[in-house]
């Protein structure tokens, strides 16, 4: 390798090695390439490839008339166009139809811009959120009124009562127990993931639905004396039970529709990823 030369001398190297590979069709060779053969300091190359740069803009002004050059020629920047030190002379890249910089000449061209992200509609989301509080609420209210009427009739003192009658405590509690039973063999029906066959069948609809079914009975009839007691008419009486438990009932197989739906429903992160641009390989050099 030699001695770095002078900068004049430097220039018309520069230029040489530039021409001698415009001649022979291939790409003009980056800085780190003229740095070898040269034997100068990358940043002497740089100042040389500017000087040069200079020439050609200074030559524009007045261009020569010259044949149209060939595939893989040098491109010269624009006049006027000042160039950062430390930036990479742009060179042409005819194999690729664009621009790549000298000291990375053949590299892969800038990726193209990202896809607008998609919107997502997050309405469902909101609607299954509030339909669940509206089935929890009209639950627990159902539970809570149905409980406490069962209870109200253990109050009510049966004919020839004497004076002075009060319920125990033991018939308050045992009033109690229907409307829970009720609540839980509804639940049992509705939330527990049954499997298939028909000893299963029975089990669900002959165990449970017949806890179920009594407990519906006895409550209906509790509830019934509570609202007869209190002057209610015969039709009043007679389907104000089914409103109290039955709002009980179609709130719990509510929930039950609710959490089976949200388990087969995606998520927001899930339609996201759904709905991301697959990555691009990058591009041989």
């Amino acid at each position: 390798m030699s001695m770095p030369t002078t900068n004049g001398a430097l220039v018309d190297q520069v230029r040489q090695h530039l021409d001698t590979a415009r001649q022979n069709g291939e790409q003009p060779p980056g800085r780190p390439t003229l740095t070898k053969l040269t034997g100068a300091s990358d940043w002497a190359i740089r100042r040389a490839l500017e000087a040069l740069e200079a020439e050609q803009a200074t030559s524009t002004a007045t261009p020569p008339a010259e044949p149209a050059s060939a595939p893989g020629s040098a491109t010269v920047p624009p006049t006027g166009t000042a160039l950062d030190p430390s930036a990479p002379v742009a060179a042409s890249n005819g194999a690729e139809g664009g621009l790549a910089a000298a000291g990375e000449a053949g590299g892969p061209l800038a990726p193209a811009p990202s896809p607008p992200e998609p919107s997502i509609d997050t309405r469902g989301e909101h609607r299954s959120r509030g339909g669940l509080f509206v089935a929890w609420a009209g639950f627990l209210f159902g539970a809570a009124v149905s409980i406490a009427a069962n209870v109200l009739a253990a109050r009510i003192p049966p004919e020839h009562a004497p004076a002075g009658w009060a319920p125990s405590v033991v018939a308050e509690i045992g009033a109690a127990v229907w409307p829970l039973g009720l609540l839980l063999s509804v639940e049992a029906l509705s939330r527990v993931r049954w499997p298939k066959g028909a000893m299963w069948t029975v089990a669900r609809f002959g165990g449970a639905g017949t806890v179920a079914l009594g407990s519906a009975v006895i409550s209906y009839g509790h509830i019934n004396e509570v609202l007869t007691a209190w002057g209610y008419t015969v039709l009043g009486a007679g389907v104000g039970p089914l409103v109290i438990d039955g709002l009980m009932t179609i709130c719990g197989f509510a929930m039950l529709a609710g959490s089976t739906a949200s388990r087969h429903q995606p998520t927001t992160t899930d339609r996201q990823a759904d709905t991301s641009p697959a990555p691009i390989d990058d591009q041989p050099r």
